[in-house]
């Protein structure tokens, strides 16, 4: 479709030129029409015209001096200079501003259309050559992407391929060799986040970092986390503020999940790349630990005192992902714990072994708490490799997952740990027995028998304990009244609620904050 305008002082000559058009060609649309010269500079910057037939004569200021006006800030609009008089000088004049069609009133139809067509075929073919090169930058900026993740993988890893550094500075254009290695690392509530979700928050971090700082080159998206390679010679304080800068942009832009941040030492030189990146991994695995905090650089002091607190919280997060059955989560904390594991173990493998045998005791006790009697120890003594090692303790870690899936979905512990779940999620509503049981598939009266013999508690027990528990801590809060708190926890009356506190607190809920008050 081709949009155009007619610009004249006579409506009659616009009207023709219409009826010309229109009962001749399909492929347009007359978006504007002006009567002089003014109207038409201000119908062109609005409209945004591809083909203007101008006259020459009119009032405010002439067509020449509209056209000027109008290629200033439109410079591929096309134009066709229409006169009742074969004036030499304005055809001399308007060929400066690329204007190739002249016409002379009164114009035969024939011309009209041969001017209409020549103009429309100019339009088609820049209109292609301007697809043609987009898609050819659209192609060059897919390789570069593919390049540029593939030479962060390599310095990662260290390989040693066949294109050489001095070829991969001519590519993308690396001025500095010195800087740092920070990994940016998607923290989600989701199990399961799609592909297509993972992949909108790497191209939101991809465009957010280029938009930011033309020094930054960025690694593929692997699990959960993004590599990334930033050209500078700043000190651990610039670092800081390079990540203050970034997070907050990239979060806004992130509705389903938060972005954490860490940062490895100053590299002279970017084939140590890899140094900062595992140091940039030591400072991500205490970063994500930390609720309120978004991004942490790695220092000397940092990995002493992650030696001192990661190990229990990157098991109990293994141990967590894997209670429940969320495979996402449970490799992410697999690669983490066993990172942290050969690292204490000085990469020895018998001590690597002897570790995660000892993990799978530990893991082997929680669930049997839980109910679940399956032995998950496994040995790991015929391996002659950590990285064979790994694996299979990966797959075995992957296996647990899917037995306590399965053991969740059919199983009457599971069922019931279900009800528990559905109970902690759900105390402060109204629910009963009957929609606990229902939600679990089995019978009132016999799922009120299983969850008194296997929690030790009845369910109506349970739930008050769970409320009054919540109650406990509210009360704390010398802000809140009785009554806001006693709605919280799940009772619609305030008194109903205090004669239950008393009676199992021994003090009522105004005794206990009034004993409890700092």
């Amino acid at each position: 479709m081709v949009k155009v305008m007619l610009v004249d002082d006579e409506a009659i000559e616009r009207e023709g030129l219409r009826m010309i058009l229109r009962k001749n060609r399909s492929d347009f649309e007359v978006v504007a029409e002006a009567k002089n010269g003014k109207e038409a500079v201000d119908y062109a910057l609005s409209e945004h015209p591809d083909l203007v037939f101008m006259d020459i004569k009119m009032p405010e200021f002439d067509g020449l001096v509209a056209i000027e006006k109008i290629i200033e800030q439109q410079p591929n609009t096309k134009f066709v200079m229409v006169s009742a008089f074969d004036m030499f000088g304005y055809a001399k004049r308007a060929m400066k501003f690329g204007v190739k069609e002249y016409l002379l009133k009164p114009s035969k139809v024939s011309e009209v259309l041969e001017a209409y067509d020549r103009l429309v075929k100019e339009i088609e073919e820049e209109r292609q050559e301007a697809n043609d090169r987009m898609q050819l930058h659209q192609r060059i900026e897919r390789a570069s992407s593919i390049i540029e993740a593939e030479f962060i993988v390599s310095l990662m890893m260290d390989h040693v391929l066949e294109i050489g550094a001095d070829d991969w500075n001519e590519w993308l254009e690396i001025d500095k060799t010195e800087g740092f290695a920070a990994v940016f690392s998607f923290v989600t509530d989701q199990r399961n986040p799609s592909r297509e979700e993972k992949s909108k928050w790497y191209q939101i971090v991809k465009q957010q970092l280029k938009a930011q700082s033309a020094s930054c080159f960025i690694g593929p998206l692997t699990g959960f986390q993004v590599p990334v390679f930033v050209a500078s010679s700043s000190d651990k304080s610039q670092r800081d503020a390079f990540a203050r800068n970034v997070i907050p942009v990239i979060q806004k832009s992130l509705d389903q999940c938060q972005i954490k941040v860490g940062m490895g030492g100053l590299v002279l030189d970017i084939d140590e790349f890899s140094r900062s990146y595992e140091e940039a991994i030591d400072a991500l695995e205490l970063v994500r630990y930390k609720t309120n905090a978004s991004y942490l650089s790695y220092t000397e002091e940092l990995k002493e005192k992650r030696n001192e607190l990661l190990p229990f919280e990157t098991e109990k997060v293994l141990i967590d992902a894997i209670k429940q059955g969320d495979r996402q989560r449970g490799l992410q904390a697999f690669e983490d714990y066993f990172h942290w594991i050969s690292q204490r173990a000085n990469y020895q493998i018998h001590w690597i072994q002897q570790a995660m045998e000892d993990f799978f005791i530990v893991l082997t006790r929680v669930m049997k708490q839980l109910g679940f009697e399956e032995d998950l120890q496994f040995r790991l003594d015929h391996f002659e490799t950590t990285t064979q090692m790994k694996e299979a303790a990966k797959s075995h870690v992957l296996y647990v997952i899917d037995q306590i899936n399965e053991w969740r979905v059919s199983g009457i512990e599971g069922m019931l740990i279900q009800a528990k779940d559905f109970i902690d999620q759900y105390y402060h509503t109204q629910i009963t027995l009957e929609e606990v049981a229902t939600d679990v598939g089995i019978s009132t009266y016999y799922f009120s028998k299983l969850f008194k013999e296997y929690f030790h508690v009845s369910f109506v027990e349970y739930l008050t304990n769970k409320r009054l528990e919540q109650a406990k801590d509210l009360l704390l809060d010398q802000r809140l009244p009785l009554k806001e708190i006693a709605l919280t926890v799940g009772y619609k009356d305030p008194n109903y609620f205090s004669r239950v506190f008393k009676k199992e607190m021994g003090l009522s809920p105004s005794q206990y904050r009034y004993k409890h008050q700092t």
